[in-house]
C-alpha cells in the first residue's frame, strides 16, 4: 500500500511542477492512474494468488508470475494501449499519452530501489538483463510515506489555490 501512495505522490508533485491549465487539471487523474497501473495489474493479482495459495495449494506458480510482465516496459505500453480504449476516440490518445507518462514515472521511482533478486527487466521480452540504481530499499516507502502525503498534500492545496490555475 505504501508504494501506490508513494507512486501517486510522486505522480502529483510532478505534475505540480507545471501550471495547472483547465486541461492540465483534467489529464492529472490519468496521468496517477498511470502511475499506479503497473502495480495494480503487475503486483496486485500475484499478491493475491500468493496469498490464495496457503488455502488452495493447486494454485500453479507460473500463474502468480504471469502478471510480473506488467510491471515491465513493454507491459506498460501495453496495458496503456490496451486501458485507452476504453475511452471515447477523441481523449483516446491523450489518456494514452498520459498513462504511458504516468508508467514511465513508476518506473523511474522504482528504478531507484535494490530488491533482494533480480531488478527490472527493462528489455524484456528481448533480453533478461536487469538493473536498479539502489538507493533505497524496496521496503523503504513505508518510512518515506508519513513525511510524503502531507508534503504532497501541502503542495497540491497550494497550486490548486493559485490565482494562475482557472
Amino acid at each position: 500500500m505504501a508504494d501506490l501512495i508513494t507512486h501517486t505522490c510522486a505522480a502529483l508533485l510532478w505534475q505540480s511542477a507545471r501550471p495547472w491549465t483547465a486541461e492540465r487539471r483534467r489529464a492529472i487523474p490519468v496521468f496517477v492512474a498511470g502511475t499506479c497501473l503497473p502495480d495494480l495489474l503487475g503486483r496486485v493479482p500475484a499478491m493475491g494468488l500468493t496469498a490464495l495459495r496457503w488455502p488452495l495449494p493447486w494454485i500453479p506458480e507460473p500463474l502468480i508470475y504471469l502478471w510480473n510482465p506488467l510491471h515491465l516496459p513493454t507491459g506498460i505500453l501495453l496495458s496503456s494501449a490496451l486501458v485507452s480504449f476504453f475511452f471515447p476516440a477523441e481523449r483516446r490518445a491523450a489518456v494514452f499519452r498520459g498513462l504511458l507518462g504516468g508508467g514511465a514515472l513508476h518506473l523511474a521511482v522504482d528504478l531507484l530501489q535494490s530488491h533482494f533478486g533480480v531488478g527490472y527487466l527493462l528489455l524484456f521480452p528481448f533480453s533478461l538483463w536487469d538493473w536498479e540504481l539502489g538507493w533505497i530499499g524496496s521496503e523503504d516507502t513505508v518510512r518515506i510515506v508519513p513525511v510524503l502525503l502531507p508534503v504532497t498534500a501541502i503542495v497540491c492545496w497550494i497550486r490548486w489555490n493559485r490565482r494562475e490555475n482557472p
